[in-house]
């Protein structure tokens, strides 16, 4: 699963390294378990009772672990959770959700549902079915961007609290808890990664749940000068120019919905008129230089 997910690199993939996983990354050691027992299906009998367990264990321990981020309760131990490792769990937890996203949560006895009367049942078949579909296709889908909208604003608190951004090496946090293991290419190239996928993840679901954006402007000018050298001399770099590829459609995204749907009236307006298509051929040319830079030169 982690070919699907361009946020981990393959430091952890070595089994050599999982000691220094399960001791100094807690809540990405945690995430990745929890993903994983979601979507492999233990052999033998049972397997499938036993996975449901598993999954539901580790996800409660996630939430707690989540808990003593916010609350900023950490242990006076080298088991950290303000680390680098936590902000790639929040961004794993915000492509892979938890099973129990898409069930009713547990009721402590405090729901106003437990004492208001249900309304009477509707006879009408189309309301009946609209509400069906509210409940099947569209609640599900609004459930899971704001889940995702809330792990990645934790995700980008945490990364200023640790100078994921910061241009001054003395300022810099985001390498403490890590020396002795992980060298010190790894964890800039870590940094690197959280950097660019922070920009591209939230400025993505910015725009497409219609909320303003919670890097800032000037953050994301940074974000977008640090360009990866076309120069494969060091690894990561070939991640680094595939990133910088999705960095550049996603500002292009973010200029097309400005463009485009500023507001609703103004979207339907041009959609009557059909003054769209102007909009459109004033793109094309961009995309076409986007293709040509990222996509024709990687084919030759």
């Amino acid at each position: 699963m982690s070919d699907l997910s361009p946020i981990l690199t393959d430091f952890y993939a070595d089994h050599n390294n999982h000691r220094w996983l399960v001791s100094h990354d807690p809540v990405l050691c945690c995430t990745i378990l929890m993903i994983s027992s979601r979507y492999h299906l233990l052999p033998g009998a049972g397997g499938g009772s036993r996975n449901f367990f598993i999954h539901h264990r580790l996800w409660q321990h996630c939430q707690q672990l989540v808990m003593r981020l916010m609350f900023g309760q950490e242990k006076s131990s080298q088991s950290k959770v303000r680390n680098i490792g936590t902000i790639e769990a929040l961004m794993l937890m915000s492509e892979w959700h938890p099973r129990s996203l898409h069930f009713p949560p547990e009721s402590d006895g405090w729901d106003f549902d437990l004492t208001s009367v249900p309304p009477e049942p509707q006879e009408l078949e189309d309301s009946s079915s609209t509400n069906r579909w509210l409940e099947d296709m569209i609640e599900p889908a609004r459930r899971s961007d704001q889940m995702s909208w809330m792990l990645l604003g934790s995700a980008l608190s945490l990364a200023h609290e640790l100078g994921i951004f910061e241009l001054d090496e003395k300022k810099l946090g985001y390498a403490s808890g890590y020396e002795g293991f992980i060298s010190g290419e790894q964890i800039k190239l870590r940094r690197q990664r959280v950097q660019r996928l922070l920009y591209v993840y939230i400025n993505q679901l910015a725009w497409r749940i219609g909320c303003v954006s919670l890097m800032p402007q000037s953050l994301n000018h940074a974000i977008l000068g640090r360009r990866a050298t076309k120069e494969l001399n060091q690894t990561g770099d070939e991640w680094l120019i595939f990133m910088d590829s999705w960095m550049d459609l996603t500002k292009l995204a973010k200029s097309v919905t400005d463009m485009f749907f500023p507001t609703v009236s103004f979207a339907r307006q041009q959609l009557h008129s059909g003054r769209y298509i102007e909009l459109l051929d004033h793109f094309r040319p961009i995309l076409d230089k986007w293709k040509e830079e990222h996509l024709q030169v990687r084919c030759m």
